[in-house]
Parts: structure tokens; sequence; C-alpha cells
């Protein structure tokens, strides 16, 4: 039985999807290195602090604090590309990364001259964001598999 030869199309769609499976290999490996920088910066700050023998500023605190949430997003980022990798539903995990976000701001947040406001803004994107996961999964839509 002959196969038939690959048109040029084919080899063009065949070669475009090397391109695209390269790109994301390059964004898991980015979001990889840029974690691993985040964790050497945070053990470097917090090795600082530590050698001080000082306690910490309310300022400080919150460096830390969103140095470590900042590593949690990068993960949560990992592992949206990871699922995307392997043609997997990423609803669930874009909505966790979008949750870890929004809760850094929270943890974070310093008073600015329009505290009341932002905090407002922030309230209302942490509702806007639970309610979505919540709907979704209510809705069994985080519990697809696009491959199906």
């Amino acid at each position: 039985m002959d196969t038939p030869t690959p048109t040029f199309m084919d080899r063009f769609l065949r070669a475009l999807h090397y391109a695209i499976l390269a790109i994301e290999v390059l964004v898991a490996v980015a979001l990889t290195a840029l974690a691993a920088g985040a964790l050497v910066s945070l053990a470097a700050e917090m090795w600082v602090m530590a050698s001080t023998g000082r306690p910490l500023t309310h300022s400080e605190f919150n460096v830390v604090v969103g140095g470590v949430l900042q590593v949690f997003i990068l993960v949560e980022l990992f592992r949206i590309a990871i699922s995307y990798m392997r043609h997997e539903n990423v609803i669930p995990t874009v909505l966790e990364a979008a949750l870890v976000a929004v809760a850094r701001q929270f943890v974070v947040f310093e008073g600015a001259d329009n505290y009341l406001q932002t905090a407002i803004g922030l309230s209302a994107l942490l509702l806007a964001v639970a309610l979505s996961w919540w709907l979704l999964n209510m809705g069994q839509a985080c519990a697809l598999d696009i491959n199906d």
C-alpha cells in the first residue's frame, strides 16, 4: 500500500506544530528559571534579614511574604504551561493562579491615598474570581478534559 507523499501544506503544518512545541517548552523553562531566581532572591533577602538580628518592620515583612506568594504564582503559571502542553483543561489552574495573585495583593496591601477604593476594588476582584471558579465548578467545566 502506497503512502501519499506529504504536500507542502502538510510539511508546513508539521513545521508549525514543532515550532509551537518549542515555544511551549521555552515558556516552561523560562517559568522554571523565574521561579528559581525568585527563590534565590527570597533566600538572600531572608538571609540578610536574619543576619541582622533585628525584628522585621511591617514593610520588610510584606516584602518577604510577597516574595513567597510570588513564587507560588510562578509555580501556578508553570502548572498552567504543563497542563496546556498535555492538552488538559487549564481553566481550574488559571483560576487557582488568579486567586493566589489576588490573595497576594490582599496580603501585601499597603495603605494608599484612596485606601477604601483600592480595598473595594480588590474585594470585588477576589469575589469575581472566586465566583467564576465556583460557577465553573458547579457546571462541571473545571472537570472537563479537552481531549474528549
